[in-house]
């Protein structure tokens, strides 16, 4: 469990015990090292240990047996009929305390009126994610009006990364439910527009909108459907994926959300039995070169919220080597230099840290009581002003480390050294691009031999001259872009989005053009990397793909890349749908000349060496 001593107080949003399950409160006060005075959201007070309250960096958070708060507007305010209710000690029934419920949400809210613009908004948020401050900061005056000093110290504890939009997900569907009074209980009801609460007495849908059960059903209408469960031939990781890397062709390693680093093996369609082990979500991985290796295995890298790097045999991922301490708050992202025993990693803390590694690899892989502990070597702080989301090395010499985040900047330092990039040696001026053409966070970034590409939450991708640093190309989507992968042998660009959509950009011709969709996962992408004629996709929705780049790119069905043989099983599933042997929809544009085949073969022959 990832534990954090002590909890914040006052304020921080929890789920403690009472009478056998787990309940929404807020921590007021550490009466002893090990025990908290927290209030439940019905007024009630309870002095619990450690052990019976999780904070949303718990897994049990996430797990935990929760009691059937009861919430005005769930059922109707009187009946008639006597129910016989089992597990009635089991209840907080907050209508019998309509008042006192009245003020206390009247004390979170100062602006009612404000709320309606914002619950799309608070209902979209994820648990997993944590706000930037800046977006946290432009949500302020939904709960605090023009309080400036509950501002500041909401900036402050976001900033620490003890504020997240789990707590604005809980806030928004708890005044949802609020607002759905029953006009017995209302002398005055609000005038309010606003989605109707759910009245499902189902434990999954606790706290949850009507608009998000739609949504939830439609999700699970697509994780049943078959020709989605074959899509990509996927490889179930058990946990949500976070990143991941190749190790070669046969083998990869995988970050995942449920605290574990796992080493997948892709022809078999499996995932090892003994994880590495992390004290929160592992949200990045590495591979070091193969000439620093532990005997016949190489060495893998996971960087998790637990704010360490660890460092393990990949034939054996129990034994931990080592493990980098340093950062402050959460690792965001590890990067390994392909030549070089040098490892670079962004946190939460808003800085970059650079790793030199034991230049004999036997001092790090001898045998001892426990891991060796590793200090950075070089700590890069004070030009980020946003936690440091992504790193990629240039793709020539891996001799230049670029940077982005949340700030929406993009940054650039000598790899070995840690200093600044210059724009050239005979000008002073550092590599940089500012906040601008994008609004906010920089999710990934790609590099290939003349470009940057960057992937944002902003629903953009941009394509970046590394000379001028002027954006080249755009590519402007429905919803937030969360990865990006250029492919320039083939002369396209792959996006990953919120959502699960992945689409194929044609840029070669110098205007962007959708030439294919792939509508396989079911959550959002986060990664997408390329390995020789392929190219793997992993989601959140626990799941690795892999895709033929030239099937893909030279598919001629229709715009929704579908292959012929799941194409039949879908026209099996629908028969009032058959699928059609050319699409009417397709763009005249995406069909290739049999002269642009043979080159894009010529060019995709390359990938074959990579």
């Amino acid at each position: 469990m990832f534990d954090l001593k002590p909890l914040k107080v006052p304020g921080e949003l929890v789920l403690a015990y009472a009478i056998r399950k787990y309940y929404p409160a807020r921590v007021e006060q550490q009466v002893s090292p090990q025990r908290y005075l927290v209030r439940f959201f019905d007024g009630s007070k309870s002095l619990l240990s450690k052990k019976r309250i999780y904070t949303m960096y718990d897994n049990e958070f996430y797990t935990c047996p929760l009691g059937a708060i009861q919430l005005i507007g769930d059922e109707p305010a009187k009946s008639t009929e006597k129910r016989i209710d089992t597990n009635q000690e089991d209840t907080i029934d907050l209508e019998r305390d309509f008042e006192r419920d009245k003020k206390l949400f009247a004390s979170l809210v100062k602006e009612v009126e404000a709320i309606k613009h914002y619950l799309d908004i608070l209902h979209a948020c994820k648990k997993e994610t944590i706000c930037t401050v800046k977006d946290m900061e432009d949500r302020m005056p939904i709960f605090f009006g023009d309080d400036q000093s509950q501002k500041r110290l909401l900036s402050s504890r976001v900033s620490k990364g003890h504020l997240n939009r789990a707590e604005f997900d809980f806030l928004g569907r708890l005044l949802s439910r609020w607002y759905e009074l029953p006009p017995a209980a209302s002398t005055e009801p609000p005038q309010m527009s606003i989605p109707p609460a759910n009245v499902s007495s189902n434990r999954r849908h606790f706290f949850m909108s009507s608009a998000q059960l739609d949504a939830l059903e439609t999700k699970e209408a697509q994780e049943r459907d078959p020709v989605r469960q074959k899509l990509g031939d996927p490889l179930r990781t058990g946990g949500r994926i976070l990143g991941f890397e190749m190790c070669d062709n046969d083998t990869a390693v995988l970050a995942l959300g449920n605290h574990l680093a796992r080493v997948a093996d892709l022809k078999a369609k499996t995932c090892t039995q003994l994880p590495a082990k992390h004290a929160g979500p592992v949200t990045g991985v590495a591979v070091l070169n193969s000439g620093y290796a532990a005997g016949e295995s190489r060495i893998a890298l996971s960087a998790s919220w637990d704010k360490t790097v660890k460092l393990w045999p990949v034939d054996n991922a129990r034994r931990t080597l080592a493990i980098l301490v340093g950062h402050s708050d959460f690792v965001k992202c590890v990067v390994a230099h392909p030549t070089l025993p040098i490892v670079y990693t962004g946190s939460a803390d808003k800085t970059i840290m650079v790793w030199k590694l034991p230049e004999s690899v036997e001092t790090l892989t001898a045998d001892r009581d426990s891991p060796l502990e590793i200090k950075p070597s070089k700590i890069i702080k004070g030009q980020h002003t946003g936690q440091v989301q992504t790193l990629c090395l240039d793709a020539v010499s891996a001799d230049v480390l670029y940077s982005a985040g949340s700030d929406a900047s993009v940054r650039a330092w000598d790899a070995q050294t840690g200093d600044t990039l210059p724009v050239d040696n005979e000008n002073l001026e550092e590599w940089f691009i500012p906040r601008g053409q994008h609004k906010t966070n920089i999710t990934d970034i790609k590099l290939t031999e003349t470009e940057l590409w960057t992937a944002s939450a902003d629903s953009t991708a941009v394509g970046w001259d590394l000379n001028s640093r002027a954006a080249d190309m755009v590519l402007s989507h429905k919803s937030n872009v969360t990865a990006v992968l250029p492919v320039p042998q083939a002369g396209i660009v792959i996006t990953g989005t919120h959502g699960g959509v992945i689409y194929v950009w044609r840029t070669s011709n110098g205007s962007p053009e959708i030439i294919r969709e792939i509508h396989a996962h079911t959550d959002d992408v986060t990664c997408l990397k390329a390995a020789g004629r392929v190219f793997y996709s992993a989601s959140l929705d626990e799941t690795l793909r892999v895709w033929d780049i030239m099937d893909v790119v030279n598919f001629q069905d229709g715009l929704q890349f579908m292959p012929p043989e799941l194409a039949k099983l879908k026209a099996q599933a629908e028969p009032d749908r058959a699928v059609p042997a050319h699409s009417s929809n397709q763009p005249s544009s995406s069909v290739l000349t049999e002269e642009e085949e043979r080159e894009l073969a010529e060019l995709m022959s390359d990938l074959d060496d990579m």
